[in-house]
């Protein structure tokens, strides 16, 4: 059984190979999410870009948040049990989930699809962006089903033992998505609809590419026969909560953010913070990365009791965590003007000028960042729900409700931008303090 070479390979090759393959994915979507953004700002012009960003808290708080929220429950309770050698358990687990995953999708396009101009004008959306941003949201819960069994299956691979295809499937969608992203937005001028199906091919694509797996009898996990377990389903949903919430509340900051900046700068400033957060989803996928990368290998040896593997990895990857967000940060403030430029076809000096001084402020966030994600994957990865869930709690509310209505009162749009940094300094302590916590109490490796 494969997975059983995470207990008995050398541990820190194990997270070079696990983590390697899940960063590589993520920069596969990452390359997807900018060349997304890059295709509508240049095809289609400034209110295609505000369209996008207007949308893209619906994206991310629906169909990619509940995605998450399956995916991650059910790739680390299914990895538990094979540590503990519970390999029929985990197959009962996966199907009852499959079966959940489709009903789930068929449920988000009918309301998607039926009710996409509703939503988009209650995002804020007006006059020729309620055209543009429904035609985006509306194909995108067209795939719904896709989107949700792509996630599933693609936390199922990685967990047993096939991280490397889990990768290819993800870049390959994801090449797949730029190809025809070119394809429909410039020879064929299909505008946002364009752009809008080549993302929700993206997930057939790879769905195709992770069949292999199964195709090839590679796989520890199948379809069988069994009853729905409401119990089992309650486990795998509260284990999935903080990445749910993390990945939700990417969509509410959106929502949040573009409502109190047009407030204060006017569309321009939506269009300024469009660049911002499309940049900032793209180092964020590739903390993800490394938060998918450990897991599997951290709920094998909690199953397994080896305490000091989990250790290693926990400091491995939070060390490369703060390594990549220094990194990235420096990258952001030296080199500001390629990167906005390519998202300003029309050369916008307001534009510019509004994302250059706030990608000072916002992108601080990226040192700490990183780190409080391998937190929350940590505790996600033993089953400890209640740790992760507080801290993606205040991540992704507790902290920015308040601050989003006190701060812009008093420092503008320059209150805007400090917040995130902010949140993520106070997430980091309480994050820290966690671990130092758990590790004094825990005497045995055990799911409670």
């Amino acid at each position: 059984m494969k997975t059983n070479k995470i207990i008995t390979d050398n541990i820190l090759k194990t997270f070079i190979r696990y983590v390697s393959f899940n960063i590589i994915s993520m920069m596969g979507l990452s390359l997807y999410v900018l060349v997304d953004t890059y295709f509508i700002a240049n095809g289609i012009g400034k209110d295609g870009l505000i369209a996008l960003n207007l949308v893209i808290p619906i994206y991310s708080g629906v169909l990619s948040a509940l995605g998450l929220l399956i995916a991650t429950g059910v790739g680390t309770l299914y990895s538990i049990y094979l540590g503990s050698g519970k390999k029929e358990e985990g197959q009962r687990l996966f199907t009852q989930v499959f079966i959940v995953g489709i009903i789930i999708g068929v449920l988000l396009s009918i309301f998607g699809v039926g009710f996409s101009k509703d939503i988009v004008k209650l995002l804020g959306a007006t006059g020729r962006l309620i055209s543009l941003s429904s035609s985006y949201l509306k194909t995108l819960f067209a795939f719904s089903i896709a989107f949700i069994l792509n996630s599933i299956m693609l936390s199922m691979v990685r967990n047993d033992g096939n991280p490397k295809l889990a990768m290819l499937a993800m870049i390959s969608g994801n090449v797949g998505n730029i190809i025809l992203d070119y394809i429909f937005i410039v020879p064929f001028k299909m505008g946002m609809f364009g752009a809008a199906l080549a993302t929700g091919i993206s997930p057939v694509i790879s769905l195709g590419i992770l069949s292999i797996h199964i195709l090839q009898k590679q796989n520890n996990f199948k379809l069988i026969k069994t009853k729905l377990n409401l119990d089992q389903i309650r486990k795998v949903l509260i284990v999935g909560v903080p990445a749910f919430i993390s990945e939700f509340s990417v969509g509410i900051v959106i929502l949040m953010f573009n409502l109190v900046i047009i407030k204060i700068v006017g569309d321009i400033g939506v269009a300024a913070y469009g660049i911002m957060a499309n940049i900032s989803l793209v180092f964020t996928a590739m903390f993800t990365g490394i938060g998918q990368g450990i897991q599997p290998i951290i709920s094998v040896s909690y199953g397994a009791k080896k305490e000091a593997n989990i250790k290693k990895v926990l400091f491995s990857g939070g060390t490369l965590a703060l390594v990549l967000g220094i990194a990235f940060y420096l990258v952001c403030i030296i080199y500001p003007d390629p990167i906005i430029g390519a998202f300003n076809s029309e050369n916008n000096v307001v534009l510019y000028d509004i994302a250059k001084k706030g990608m000072r402020l916002y992108f601080t966030a990226f040192v700490l960042m990183g780190m409080n994600v391998v937190v929350i994957s940590f505790f996600s990865s033993i089953a400890k729900s209640k740790p992760a869930f507080i801290i993606s709690m205040i991540r992704g509310f507790i902290v920015i409700i308040p601050a989003i209505f006190i701060l812009p009162t008093f420092m503008g749009i320059n209150g805007v931008w400090v917040i995130v940094p902010l949140v993520e300094l106070f997430a980091f302590i309480v994050g820290s303090c966690m671990i130092v916590s758990f590790f004094k109490k825990a005497k045995t490796l055990q799911m409670k």
